[in-house]
């Protein structure tokens, strides 16, 4: 009995390392992901806040994104990303800046979500800097050469409990 076992599971280590590499997956460490995605998000924070490079933060979306933000129309694609961020970058005193609270990356590592809270400075109804606390979740996915890009982004205002 016990040589038994002993050859099944030496069938099945042989069966498993003999399998062909595109069904193998190899171990993701989740947790270095999701600090990796953290990280990623804190980057494209620090570079969107300083507001001068539109086409380096659209870069930051994959080609399909798709951007839904409180009272704006829902946006998609990168290029229509990137005119959102040309136009607010012009705004006298527009300032954005966020940061990531948590990160999920799947098994797989190719895909994850953050939550976030964010902040966005702009001209108010009467022309003064009116800021704005907001909460979002990015959904990301790693690309080709294995970079995260978002692509999806959702925000609302934030509720303060009452």
């Amino acid at each position: 009995m016990r040589r038994s076992r002993i050859w099944l599971w030496g069938c099945l280590i042989a069966v498993t390392a003999c399998a062909p590499a595109g069904q193998r997956q190899p171990a993701v460490d989740t947790k270095a992901e999701e600090a990796r995605l953290m990280e990623t998000s804190r980057q494209w924070s620090a570079l969107a806040s300083a507001g001068k490079d539109p086409q380096a933060v659209a870069a930051y979306w994959a080609d399909d994104a798709v951007l839904m933000h409180e009272n704006i129309p829902t946006m998609r694609g990168r290029d229509q990303a990137r005119k959102f961020v040309e136009s607010a970058f012009k705004l006298p005193g527009f300032k954005i800046e966020w940061e990531p609270i948590e990160a999920h990356v799947s098994a797989s590592g190719d895909m994850g979500y953050i939550i976030e809270r964010n902040r966005v400075t702009e001209p108010g109804a009467d022309g003064k800097p009116a800021t704005n606390e907001a909460r979002a979740v990015t959904v990301w996915r790693k690309d080709a050469s294995g970079n995260w890009r978002n692509v999806v982004e959702m925000s609302n205002a934030e509720v303060k409990p009452r």
